[in-house]
C-alpha cells in the first residue's frame, strides 16, 4: 500500500512522526486481538509508526484490564511482524493519583510504570510517556526531578505533558532550564472543532514559540463529529456523555456546518472534523483510536483531503463561539 499518512516533525527534535497516531486503549477490550492486529497492520501498512497506549500506576484501575492488554498486543504484534523497533514511535500515556505529599511514592510509580509498559511492549526503551496532570504532580519541583531521570535512565526517550494547565507547561519549561533537567518535549490534550478555546489562546502560541510538538486528543469529540444525521453514537454512557456536552445550539451550529463540507466534498463528517484539526499547522499529531480497519480506513482519507478556504471559514465561524453557547 501506498503511504497514506503524512509525516510531520516533532517540535524541536527533528523526528518525523505520523500526523495521525494510533491510539490503542480499545485493544484486548473493545477490540479482540485479530482485529487489533488486523488495525495495527493496516495503520503500518499505510505509513503510521505512531502508536500510544496507556499506562497506569499501581493504584489506578479501569473498568477493565485494557491497558496491560492493550500493550501487550502491540509487543506481539511488532516482534511477530518483523517490524524494525527503529521504524516505531512507541508512547504510554502515565496516570498518576498519588495523594500531595506523597513525593517518595512517585519516583517508585513512575519507575514501575515504565518497566511494565517495556515489558508488556517488548522493547528496551519507550520513545515518550505522556504524564498526565493531576494535583498528586504538586510539588511540581520533585515531579520534575522524576520526570527527568525517565531520561537519564534510559527508559523513554521523551517526555510529554497531557492536560496540563498551559501555565504549568510555561512553569515546567523554566523550571527544566534552571535545573538542566530534560524538558517536556509534547504536549497533549483535547482539540477538535468542539474544543477549540481549550487550546487556541494560550497553547497553539505556546507550542510554536517554544517549538512543543502538540498531540490532539479527542479530534472528534468523543465521536460527537463523526455522527451521521439522525444516527448515534457509541454505548449508552458515551451518548450521554456526549448529550450532556454539546447538544446545544453550539453542537448543532457545529454538527450543520460539519454536514455542509462534507456534502460539498462528499466524505464523511468525520473526515472533515480530521482534516480541520490537521490543518492546524501547530498540530503534530492527531490521536485515533478506532474498532475496525474499516474505519480506519475511513480516518486514513482524512490525511488527503484538502479543506479549501470557503470550508474553512464556514467551520471557523460556525465554532469560534465556544465559550458562550453553553447548555442553560
Amino acid at each position: 500500500m501506498t503511504d497514506m499518512i503524512n509525516l510531520r516533525i516533532m517540535g524541536r527534535t527533528g523526528l518525523k512522526l505520523s500526523e495521525l497516531c494510533l491510539g490503542t486503549l480499545n485493544f484486548g477490550w473493545k477490540t479482540d486481538e485479530r482485529t487489533s492486529l488486523a488495525i495495527l497492520d493496516a495503520y503500518h501498512a499505510a505509513g503510521g509508526n505512531f502508536i500510544q497506549g496507556t499506562s497506569h500506576a499501581p493504584d489506578i484501575t479501569l473498568p477493565s484490564a485494557s491497558a496491560r492488554v492493550s500493550e501487550e498486543i502491540v509487543g506481539r504484534w511488532w516482534t511477530t511482524r518483523s517490524v524494525r523497533r527503529a521504524d516505531l514511535f512507541l508512547a504510554t500515556r502515565l496516570h498518576l493519583r498519588l495523594s500531595p505529599g506523597n513525593e517518595g511514592a512517585l519516583a517508585e510509580a513512575v519507575r514501575r510504570a515504565c518497566q511494565d509498559s517495556l515489558r508488556r511492549l517488548q522493547t528496551n526503551y519507550l520513545d515518550m510517556v505522556i504524564f498526565e496532570w493531576s494535583d498528586g504532580l504538586v510539588p511540581i519541583r520533585h515531579s520534575l526531578e522524576v520526570f527527568d531521570q525517565v531520561v537519564r535512565a534510559g527508559l523513554a526517550r521523551y517526555i510529554g505533558a497531557g492536560g496540563f494547565p498551559a501555565w504549568r507547561i510555561v512553569d515546567t519549561l523554566g523550571r527544566a532550564h534552571l535545573r538542566n533537567h530534560c524538558r517536556m518535549e509534547a504536549v497533549q490534550a483535547d482539540y477538535s472543532l468542539m474544543t477549540r478555546a481549550r487550546f487556541e489562546p494560550e497553547i497553539m502560541p505556546l507550542c510554536l514559540e517554544q517549538r512543543l510538538a502538540f498531540f490532539a486528543r479527542s479530534p472528534l469529540a468523543g465521536g460527537f463529529l463523526a455522527r451521521r444525521a439522525g444516527g448515534k453514537v457509541g454505548n449508552a454512557s458515551r451518548r450521554d456523555w456526549l448529550t450532556d456536552r454539546f447538544e446545544n445550539p453550539y453542537g448543532d451550529a457545529a454538527l450543520a456546518a460539519v454536514g455542509d463540507v462534507a456534502a460539498r466534498h462528499e466524505v464523511s463528517t468525520a473526515q472533515v472534523a480530521l482534516a480541520w484539526v490537521l490543518h492546524n499547522p501547530a498540530v503534530t499529531s492527531a490521536i485515533v483510536g478506532v474498532r475496525s480497519v474499516a474505519q480506519l480506513n475511513e480516518l486514513l482519507l482524512a490525511s488527503q483531503l484538502k479543506l479549501i478556504a470557503p470550508d474553512l471559514a464556514q467551520l471557523g465561524d460556525a465554532t469560534v463561539a465556544e465559550e458562550v453557547l453553553v447548555a442553560p
